[in-house]
Parts: C-alpha cells; structure tokens; sequence
C-alpha cells in the first residue's frame, strides 16, 4: 500500500523554541516506515516543520496516491494536527486516517470524537499495532481483535481494543528508516543544538537507545506510552546502530532521546567503553537525573564524545520539588551540575515554574540556585497538565484547570493551571531569563568558548527568538 507518515507543524512557539534547543525529529515516525517498508509498502515521511513553501508540500504530496496517512501528535500540538488532518483528507479523500503520539494514546476515544476525519486511534507503541492495521486494512478484515487500536463501528461510534503488551525486546526492532527523513534540513537546523558543535559540515540526528522512565514525577507523561517501565536495548545493538548510521549516511553528532539514558550506570560505562573501544569518534548528548551521575562515569563520557547533558532541576525549592515528585535532593544537584562541569561537559538545565502550591519565595529560590550553577544552557517551562500525568488528574480534581483549547498546553510560553500568583510566576520567569542571559558569567562565558561565526550566529539566533518568545507569551484571561 501507499502510506504517508506526517509529523505535523509545530506552532510558531515551539519551532522558535526548538531553533535555539534541538530539531524535533519525529524518530517514532522513522520506526514505523521502517516495519512497514520491511512488509513491502510504499512508505514516505513528511516533516512539516522543515518544509518551507506550500509548493514543497505539494511535491512531497504528488508522489503517491496514499490509501493510509498516519500522523503523530503531542498535546501542544493536537489542534495543529487535526488541521493538517482535514486538509490532506480533502487531498486524499478515499485515505484512511491513522493518529497515534501521547495525546491520543492518553484520551484516546476523546481525541477521536474531537476529529470526525480520524479513522483509526494508536495507542502505545506503534510498531506492531500499525503492521496489523495496515494489513487488516490492505485485505479487508476486521479490527475487533487487533490490540491496541481505537476504531469507528458501523455506525462511526469509536469502540476501544485493549492495550498491546509492551514490546519486550527492542533489538527485534529494524533501524528507523532514516533515509526518509530531511537529513539535510536537520543539518542546516541543527547544527549547533547538541550544545557544543558549531559548524554546518556534520550530520545530525537521534537515537533511543532505551525507552520509558520509572520516575515518577507528576507532570511528565512518559508512562502513558511506557507505563512506568524502562526497557534497555543491548550495547551490541546501540554500536552496530551507530556505526550504520556513520556509514549509510554520514551522521556523527547524536542527541540521545532517551527519558533518562543515565538510569543503569553500569550500561552507560559499557556502552561508552565500546565506542572508545570502536574508535568511532562521534559527539553526543543526552538527559539524565542528577541523582545518578558519578565522577568516573562523566569523565568516561567525556572520553566517548558527549558533550552535553540535560538535566531536569525543575526547582531550587525543596517543597516544590517534593509536590513534583522528583526525588532528588538541592545537595545532588548541586553534585551533579558541579561534577559535569568538571569533567568538561556542557550543563544544559531545565526548571519548571508554576506548580499548583509553588509561591514566590519558591520561584526565588529557584532563580538563587540557578545563577549559583552557572549552567552553560537553561530552559524555563510552564507547569503544564498533560493528559495522562497525575498533574492533569490532581488539576482537574481541584478545579485549577482552565477551560481553554488544547494549543494553550504550549508548556514554555502559557498557562492553564489557576492560580493565585500566575501573572506574577509569568513576570518573574522571564526576568529570571532575561537576567541569567545578560548575567556577566554567561556573556563572559560565551565570548571565551566562541568557537567559529556560525557559533556567535547562534548566540545572536538564540537572542533574538528569546526576545520574540516573550512577546508571545499569553496570560490567562481574568
């Protein structure tokens, strides 16, 4: 069959946001061309968010005449989708439509009813679930028994299947099929995302390496798709994939999109010997929690070629940070920013204001231990209740939860969650923004590792849609 896969465009937001922090590149989409293209199918990709002019879409369009469009969507993002949905059903009426991605997942049959276009709901894992549909589709035969799946009955009611188990071992997966993605958009883009590469001549792009987190922390939605497992792929196939990815396409700068890729120690010692082992000489990100970090391991990682981790702070505040569910402690913070830093990697942290029950001197504290870091990178989000978090449930239990479309889940830049001091939290978040990036240790800092002029164009990029972002900024209403 004729199966497009569509990653739909992002809002004028997150694209600005994902400019100056990684290209969003939709590896889920790549797996699924890749088992599809496996049972011989005609299989394209389409990344809305590189695609420039309306003509460049309408070429992508006019290679096949697709029977089956898939699409995979976030929260932030469910309103574009359906969008995208309706206009490229007009383009290929007789389509079946296909929506999977956490949104969908989480409120699956309501995500259904909100889109009369929407054939077919994906839940979890899209793997497995899509190869059956596909050929249920392809031949005609029922869907009652395919696990994992939302469908419309005869008379267009949604009727859901039970869940599909958890794909258990991951190296029976086949490599995304990354040749149809826009490697060389992402290239363009993505050049100086990973935090610590500066030049236009390398190829960039991801690799998950394990899937699903057991943390617990209230506001994240991992465990809609992984239920609160972590699954590891082995080191053999992490190599074999990376040494394929070097040779079929040139790719030397990863970013690790794992939830929390430092989770087994020992796993990330092995695989990290392997590659200065393999002499593979490769750069590389990735995200961790602070709580499992240790000097022999960053310098080894140093070693490997990472140069930029990723940590979830998310508050200076012991309260918030105990409301938030995180398990961590301000003194492993502290450690685990301090050691990274020592072992020469850029520190890349996040903090998250607004929780239901943070108050201002929590905020403060917060931006104390921010500039007492000195992290090379820091992103500032919005507390945000997405479908599926125990944040969503605790919200909409106590009445906090605003009444509004789905695109105001934009987590960065807006607010649905009320309460008392929302317009304050706002206010102080951007000053605590403005003021680390006009800081004298950042300015100072960034002047002295200035490593070519597409690196000071960064810094002027990255200026300029920090800027426009807080214009952008929108306040609840009264």
């Amino acid at each position: 069959m004729k199966i497009l896969l569509v990653n739909p465009p992002s809002s004028f937001l997150l694209r600005s946001f994902n400019e100056i922090s990684l290209p969003d590149i939709p590896l889920n989409l790549a797996y699924i061309a890749a088992i599809l293209e496996a049972d011989g199918h005609f299989v394209r990709i389409i990344d809305m968010n590189v695609i420039k002019t309306k003509e460049g879409l309408m070429q992508r369009l006019d290679e096949a005449n697709f029977e089956i469009i898939g699409f995979t969507s976030t929260t932030p993002i469910i309103t574009s989708c359906f969008r995208t949905i309706k206009i490229l059903k007009r383009r290929f009426p007789r389509s079946k439509i296909i929506l999977g991605g956490w949104h969908a997942s989480a409120i699956p049959v309501e995500t259904m009813q909100s889109c009369s276009e929407i054939d077919f709901i994906v839940k979890g894992e899209g793997e497995h679930t899509v190869r059956e549909l596909v050929h249920a589709i392809e031949y005609g035969a029922g869907f009652e028994k395919i696990q994992g799946i939302v469908y419309r009955n005869s008379a267009s009611k949604p009727v859901e299947n039970e869940d599909r188990p958890l794909i258990n071992n991951l190296d029976t997966l086949p490599y995304p099929a990354r040749h149809l993605l826009p490697l060389e958009d992402y290239k363009k883009m993505g050049f100086y995302t990973v935090g610590g590469y500066f030049k236009k001549d390398l190829y960039l792009c991801s690799i998950q390496t394990s899937r699903g987190c057991t943390g617990k922390c209230i506001f994240c939605a991992d465990s809609v798709i992984h239920r609160g497992t972590c699954r590891f792929r082995s080191v053999d196939g992490v190599i074999d994939e990376i040494k394929h990815m070097i040779k079929k396409y040139g790719i030397r700068i990863f970013f690790i999109i794992d939830a929390n890729f430092l989770g087994s120690p020992v796993r990330v010692k092995h695989l990290c010997e392997r590659i200065i082992e393999e002499k593979l000489k490769i750069i590389w990100g990735c995200t961790g929690r602070v709580d499992s970090v240790s000097e022999d391991m960053l310098r080894l990682m140093k070693t490997a070629g990472c140069i930029r981790i990723s940590y979830g702070i998310e508050s200076g505040s012991p309260r918030v940070l105990k409301l938030m569910n995180k398990k961590i402690t301000i003194a492993q913070i502290r450690r685990a920013v301090k050691i990274t830093k020592e072992a020469g990697i850029h520190v890349y942290i996040y903090f998250v204001y607004g929780m239901p029950g943070e108050t201002l001197e929590d905020v403060n504290m917060s931006k104390q231990l921010l500039m007492e870091l000195k992290p090379n990178f820091v992103t500032h989000s919005i507390a945000t209740p997405y479908p599926g978090t125990k944040l969503y449930d605790n919200v909409l239990r106590e009445g906090l939860l605003k009444d509004v479309s789905w695109e105001y889940f934009n987590y960065p830049f807006n607010y649905v969650i009320e309460t008392p001091h929302v317009r304050q939290v706002f206010k102080l978040q951007r000053k605590i923004l403005r003021d680390f990036y006009t800081s004298p240790f950042f300015l100072v800092d960034s002047i002295k590792n200035l490593k070519s002029i597409y690196h000071f164009g960064f810094y002027i990029k990255a200026l300029l849609n920090l800027l426009t972002l807080s214009f952008y900024v929108r306040y609840p209403e009264k």
